[in-house]
């Protein structure tokens, strides 16, 4: 056994080699030495760690100990890397100090791009949002007692999750050391190699609780042991439909989807919008465009002729089932549309605000309203963490936030895209499960099955206390959260907040 720095155990698995039969020195030096350029994965770019180099990127788990810098974050690196050492600080210290702790591993996008499903400010977020919350659980009581402590893990699977085998690999091995991996979180985008780890995860009995991979489907009635803390592609719909009817403005729809097969999420949330939407859509067809932000190197997405459509079929709102990357673009080709004197809506589904407060004047002089149910309302922030709707545990996330992240300057900003408060939610979420588990039977070995079985007694007396709302997860949801606020935001704000939208609990 081989440990990091800091504590966190790895067992790499060996490799085997095969005796060549009846070939010269030379030769098999020759074949080796190939062998090794093509089959073993790159290391010396990698720090010396375990990580292992993958089409230009590090891969693999690490304890904080190599340090992930998105190419390009130059206004961003120091925050990475600061986070990161905070992470690595604090897994040192359990390992030293501790005697009775667990690993949970943050299986993410660690190096991602500005083209890609997550930006680097949101992967950032994403982890300070997770350090969050292990220093709630280590160093706090708002999660109840304080053992097992916690570990955090990084897994990076590559800017669009498609290098995710080493790092599951490397997880899974992880299981059987003296301070076991019990669970995984993150999960922050939903595609095929998403899915794909979280099975690989699954047949492991790891439990999995995935902070915004909202595909229908994506949970447990086809991954056994995944959950999570965002709502699904139905959820998010059933709240815009909720929004919809609620406002005489609205009747008439047309869907604008992108194709792109690898991207559960737009695939879901298409099929989500054309059941839950029909009254609103009725026979109009649906105008397809080729997303750019799964697939590298992917052309522009085309979607002037979409916008020449819209206006033929006199609508007063547009089902936009993409990505932000795509959204922007698409909006960008409303503002230019031949029908601007009649006013549009776009709706919208994303983790948190899509547009930025500089566009709205714009937004509002062309008669466009982005309306995106989100996992969180950018309101929540005001006031210390104490503004409108802000459910029951989003103060004290606050409050830890701004204590633990002291060199964040402006922490509402850094809050809004709800990437923090996603990741938060999931690790909190696995400390719930890993200490109602140990409670039981503290006397017995901890394990990753038994997190998982205690994954839907988190309702009732146990619900969990997030910053996103409390959650109850219970069988009858397949583990999508009941309870969850879903908020409705309106892009440029109208003079009323929307009624709230919450999940069913059953």
């Amino acid at each position: 056994m081989s440990d990091l720095v800091g504590g966190a155990s790895f067992k790499p698995r060996p490799r085997r080699y095969r005796k060549p039969l009846l070939l010269s020195a030379g030769v098999v030096l020759v074949v080796l030495a190939a062998w090794l350029i093509v089959a073993l994965p790159d290391r010396l770019d990698c720090g010396g760690s375990q990580l292992t180099r993958h089409g230009g990127e590090c891969v693999g788990v690490t304890d904080g100990s190599f340090v992930f810098v998105p190419d390009g974050a130059d206004d961003l690196g120091k925050r990475f890397r600061d986070i990161q050492k905070l992470i690595k600080k604090e897994n040192d210290r359990v390992a030293s100090e501790e005697k009775n702790y667990v690993k949970v591993g943050l299986l993410s996008t660690l190096t991602p791009t500005d083209t890609g499903p997550q930006s680097p400010r949101r992967v950032l977020h994403s982890l300070e949002g997770a350090y969050t919350a292990q220093m709630r659980a280590n160093h706090t009581q708002e999660l109840g007692d304080r053992a097992p402590q916690v570990q955090l893990l990084l897994a990076n699977a590559g800017s669009r999750y498609e290098h995710w085998e080493p790092a599951v690999d490397q997880l899974i091995s992880m299981t059987d050391d003296s301070a076991p991996l019990v669970a995984v979180v993150g999960l922050s985008i939903s595609t095929t190699d998403t899915q794909a780890a979280a099975k690989r995860l699954s047949e492991h009995r790891i439990p999995i609780i995935a902070s915004s991979a909202s595909a229908d489907g994506l949970n447990a009635s086809t991954i056994p042991g995944l959950i999570r803390v965002t709502g699904s592609n139905t959820d998010f719909v059933s709240a815009l439909r909720h929004y919809v009817r609620d406002h005489d403005n609205l009747s008439k729809a047309i869907l604008v989807a992108d194709d792109d097969p690898p991207d559960l999420y737009v695939a879901t949330l298409t099929d989500a919008f054309e059941k839950l939407m029909k009254r609103e859509l009725g026979s109009r067809p649906v105008q397809p465009f080729h997303g750019t932000t799964i697939e590298e190197d992917a052309p522009p997405a085309l979607v002037d002729t979409a916008v020449r459509n819209i206006c033929q079929a006199h609508v007063d709102m547009v089902l936009f089932s993409g990505r932000t990357g795509d959204l922007d673009k698409f909006v960008e080709a409303l503002h230019h549309r031949t029908c601007r004197p009649d006013p549009i809506s776009v709706l919208f589904v994303e983790t948190g605000p899509a547009i930025a407060k500089d566009e709205w004047a714009r937004l509002g002089q062309d008669g466009i309203t982005v309306v995106q149910a989100s996992a969180m309302d950018p309101a929540w922030t005001r006031d210390s963490g104490t503004g409108p709707g802000a459910p029951r545990g989003f103060h004290d996330f606050y409050e830890q936030y701004r204590t633990r992240i002291r060199y964040a300057d402006d922490v509402e900003d850094a809050l809004q895209d709800g990437y923090a408060v996603a990741n938060h939610d999931a690790l909190v979420t696995a400390v719930r499960a890993i200490r109602i588990s140990y409670s039981e039977d503290p006397e017995q070995p901890m394990n990753q099955v038994r997190v998982r079985n205690a994954l839907f007694l988190l309702n009732l007396d146990n619900e969990v206390e997030a910053a996103s709302g409390t959650l109850s997860f219970a069988s009858g949801r397949n583990g999508d959260p009941g309870k969850k606020p879903i908020p409705v935001i309106e892009t440029p704000p109208g003079p009323d907040r929307p009624s709230l939208y919450t999940t069913p609990e059953l």
